[in-house]
């Protein structure tokens, strides 16, 4: 008799212990600081299509969601807040919701808080299984925030492009410019040029830089094309060709983009964004520098072109 009362009050023992460790609530809390823009880390972190720091795998789920895998769970966006990812943790056998939450510290900081919260059941097998996968997940999430803030405390990866804050290094310019109903072509383009670059050579001046180009649709649904070229020296204003001046000096944003048409108008948008983002005002208009003569060069993939975007 006295061995049963022993074994019953051992189990009792075990699982009054059991209970006390594993507390009826658990809970997942990760933390960290990113060293980047709050607007445009929360543009980034808001499409997951661009989640390309994610360590694991990810695949469409059937709810036509994207479903990110990692070290045997699956990390599901079920919701975008304002400030906040909700996000579903799951596998065969548990789940667990979780709420990413996004603090700016300041400008160019945010604070990132990883939260969630699961009750266990009275069964105390069950407890010590849920706490050891809560304990799992609460490792992992800390291994995908450190992923996370390498990332995006890289600039170069927030705006995909290296963008770079220099000086004009000139301050005169001979300019030109035209309408089209279409899509001016690379004849077109180059036509100016060469009638730009004909100008300066019989006014005994030399180009210092490279075909500078703008394209934008009017209004009217016309292109207007507007061509430059940097010159050594002050010239006359002749017909079309005007002359131009720019502050030396003046700050100016640039980058090197490799690649055509569509390449070089994302590199404008995210420029765009790096200038809104960063709070800056254009005293001028932004344009391509034209590194390569696309004449010689039909590939447009082996185009090189600097887009260059004044600020203040």
């Amino acid at each position: 008799m006295g061995k049963w009362i022993a074994i019953v009050a051992a189990f009792i023992l075990i699982l009054s212990l059991i209970f006390w460790m594993v507390p009826a609530q658990l809970e997942v809390h990760q933390s960290t600081i990113v060293a980047a823009n709050t607007r445009a880390f929360t543009r980034q972190i808001f499409d997951e299509e661009k989640w390309q720091w994610w360590p694991g795998t990810k695949a469409k789920s059937k709810l036509a969601s994207t479903r990110f895998d990692y070290n045997g769970n699956g990390y599901t966006i079920l919701q975008k807040k304002l400030t906040s990812l909700v996000i579903e943790l799951s596998n065969e056998k548990d789940s667990i919701l979780t709420e990413l939450f996004f603090i700016p510290i300041q400008n160019d900081s945010i604070q990132l808080n990883w939260v969630g919260i699961q009750r266990t059941r009275l069964n105390p097998l069950n407890r010590v299984i849920k706490r050891s996968w809560i304990r799992g997940i609460d490792a992992d999430m800390n291994a995908i925030l450190k992923k996370l803030r390498a990332f995006y405390s890289n600039e170069d990866n927030v705006y995909g492009f290296h963008i770079q804050k220099t000086v004009v290094a000139d301050s005169n310019y001979m300019f030109t410019s035209n309408s089209t109903k279409t899509y001016p072509s690379t004849e077109l383009i180059y036509g100016a040029v060469d009638k730009l670059k004909h100008y300066i050579q019989m006014n005994n001046a030399q180009p210092t830089g490279f075909p500078m180009l703008n394209i934008y649709r009017n209004s009217d649904s016309t292109f207007i094309t507007k061509l430059a070229l940097p010159v050594d020296k002050q010239l006359r204003n002749s017909g079309d060709i005007q002359y131009r001046w720019m502050l030396k000096g003046g700050n100016i944003l640039v980058t090197e983009v490799r690649g055509g048409p569509d390449k070089i108008d994302r590199a404008f948008s995210e420029i765009q964004n790096y200038v809104q983002d960063h709070q800056r005002i254009a005293p001028a208009i932004p344009f391509q520098s034209l590194i390569t003569d696309r004449r010689a060069e039909p590939d447009t993939n082996k185009w090189v072109t600097k887009i260059y975007w004044p600020v203040m």
